[in-house]
């Protein structure tokens, strides 16, 4: 595991070179014909190294539904640049619920498109963010909990007929962080007014949509949004289009709903509210009726958010991203009752959907 993870490192920092030094990491000089750096030939269960990394790296890019080694690619350096100690841990979470689901022998297809890793990926950002203040305890707890993933959400699609969207991961975290309590109780001055302790401007309130995409990966960086809607972009132009609309109407929910303002310029208001209208923009023919859905999801989304922040945070905890699964599972399960919505029959983005 140790190796993998430091190849992971190094295969995302060679891919970065080659590209500024303007040569394609898959190039034909990128790969040598002689028979020493040639990799091992693999047994019947066994995988090579190049395709565990690419599994990890692609469910990187799977927690926003874009099955991509370059989409996570980019998403990993986006990471590193706003939190380089999250990025580690979210890289070390992604390799170890992938390895996990390959040891235990999971669907081989669902493995291959990064989808047993993506919840491993978050594991990895929140034990960063929420976990222990000491460092070998934060990578302890990346292993254990992304190594959970995968058998949760193996259990899960017995048990669901739809996308298992990222349940394994609220489970799993919020098993711990409902007892370790993270967040500070709320400071209410003498008429019972909260305390809002960070200042805003409108140059904050701009930014929020793209801090709102970076925090769903726990990252509070309008760098590391713009290089996720890149990301994105480079999947699919429109289901970046989601992303930002997504965040946007989020944000604004937050702000018609007299929110602390703080908070929605942290991008809080706003990273349920993104996966959300990005599900529907993966899982739905693209129409008129999948952009209103779009927006609603979003909206609803942020409206759960408020009184899901409200509840968990009387036990110390953020909801994570529940918001996002409620609304999408209830999008899911629209088909057939509204005329002209239909989901796609091999999802994959608004482009290729129809």
């Amino acid at each position: 595991m140790a190796r993998l993870f430091l190849s992971f490192f190094y295969r995302q920092r060679t891919t970065l070179t080659k590209t500024l030094r303007g040569q394609s990491p898959y190039s034909l000089s990128s790969f040598s014909s002689s028979p020493s750096s040639r990799e091992p030939p693999k047994k019947n269960n066994d995988v090579l190294p190049s395709e565990q990394l690419d599994a990890a790296t692609r469910a990187m890019g799977q927690v926003l539904f874009l099955n991509s080694v370059d989409s996570g690619r980019v998403i990993f350096l986006s990471l590193a640049l706003g939190d380089p100690t999250l990025a580690g841990c979210a890289a070390l979470g992604a390799l170890t619920a992938t390895s996990t689901s390959h040891v235990i022998g999971l669907d081989k297809k669902t493995w291959n498109d990064g989808l047993w890793g993506y919840n491993g990926a978050l594991i990895g950002c929140a034990a960063s963010v929420f976990g222990p203040s000491y460092f070998p305890y934060v990578v302890a707890s990346t292993l254990l909990g992304a190594a959970a993933t995968p058998v949760l959400s193996a259990s899960l699609k017995s048990a669901i007929n739809m996308p298992q969207w990222t349940w394994s991961f609220n489970f799993v975290a919020l098993t711990s962080l409902l007892r370790t309590r993270p967040l500070p109780a709320p400071v209410e001055s003498a008429n019972g007014d909260q305390v809002v302790s960070i200042s805003t401007g409108a140059g904050d309130l701009l930014m929020s949509p793209l801090l709102g995409i970076s925090q769903i990966f726990v990252v509070g960086s309008p760098l590391t949004g713009a290089g996720i809607v890149a990301a994105t972009y480079l999947y699919s132009p429109k289901l970046a289009v989601h992303a930002l609309g997504g965040s946007a109407t989020g944000c604004l929910v937050g702000l018609l709903s007299g929110a602390d303002l703080s908070d929605v310029c942290m991008g809080l208001w706003g990273y349920n509210s993104a996966l959300a209208s990005m599900a529907v923009g993966t899982f739905f023919v693209n129409s008129r009726q999948t952009m209103v859905l779009s927006a609603s999801s979003a909206a609803a989304s942020a409206a759960l958010f408020g009184a899901m922040q409200t509840l968990f945070g009387e036990f110390g905890a953020p909801c994570l991203t529940l918001p996002f699964c409620t609304v999408a599972s209830a999008c899911y399960l629209l088909e057939g009752h509204i005329p002209g919505l239909k989901l796609a029959k091999e999802p994959h983005s608004p482009e290729k959907n129809g």
